[in-house]
């Protein structure tokens, strides 16, 4: 990984974190650009391997699946798992259990790292309601623009230095890491899948026959070898039936 790639997957990470118009705010920076899965389309195209990073990117997607961030809760931190361990997988020829165990890693370091940086935002809020206390609206209305700056220090620092320094370290460990530590990494990282998948089902499932729709679902997989896109036209067909079905039930009571 040279200095420009670093630089540009470090950019992108800080901009799905802020919230800013710059890659169209919360809703397509955070919420869409910033999910792993889609962070890893780019992340390939910046160190020219999307294939790698996308497969890769699938099995840190499926940890945080379940994941919501409501409120001011403090969950961990997907954004900075994607754009640390994802790339350094990809350049250091990681597999999905080491991948997923550096991920969930990397998601605990962001979540420690995500007090000092919530409170520090209070400094350009405090400051700004003093400007408008007194009156000076101008300068107020820039203070959004140059507080994000903390921000660029708790994220864009992070990834540029663990990118652009990390790497040779990270490779260095997995050449000559023994076979019986990497096979304790993916035995602990690949079951984190199911974890994500199960928090998942959680928030879905509200009865216990929904669960037929999804053992319908993976045996279109498992026994019929079907598509995803096969898969997705059932499921919105048993979504319309499910729709319309209490839609009646509404109608009728």
């Amino acid at each position: 990984m040279n200095l420009l790639q670093a630089i540009l997957i470090a950019l992108l990470g800080w901009l799905t974190h802020t919230h800013t118009p710059f890659l169209g705010g919360g809703i397509l920076g955070w919420y869409c650009i910033g999910r792993p899965l889609v962070a890893s389309l780019f992340i390939g195209l910046i160190l020219g391997d999307v294939a790698t990073a996308m497969r890769l990117g699938v099995y840190i997607q499926l940890i945080f699946i379940g994941l919501v961030t409501p409120g001011g809760s403090i969950s961990p931190d997907m954004n900075l798992a994607t754009f640390i361990a994802l790339p350094l997988a990809v350049v250091s020829g990681m597999d999905s259990g080491a991948t997923v165990a550096l991920a969930v890693t990397v998601a605990s370091l962001g979540t420690i790292m995500a007090t000092p940086c919530n409170a520090a935002m209070l400094i350009p809020v405090n400051y700004q309601k003093k400007l408008v206390a007194e009156g000076k609206l101008q300068a107020a209305a820039l203070v959004p623009i140059w507080g994000h700056f903390i921000k660029f220090c708790f994220r864009f620092i992070p990834i540029f230095v663990c990118l652009y320094f990390g790497q040779g370290m990270v490779s260095t460990v997995v050449s000559a890491a023994p076979e019986w530590l990497l096979s304790i990494m993916q035995i602990f990282g690949n079951p984190m899948c199911l974890v994500g998948f199960a928090i998942l089902m959680k928030l879905l499932v509200k009865n216990t026959t929904d669960l037929i729709y999804f053992t319908i679902g993976f045996a279109f997989v498992s026994v019929l070898q079907a598509d995803m896109v096969t898969v997705l036209v059932f499921a919105l067909l048993f979504a319309l039936i499910e729709f319309k079905i209490s839609r009646a039930k509404k109608g009728e009571a």
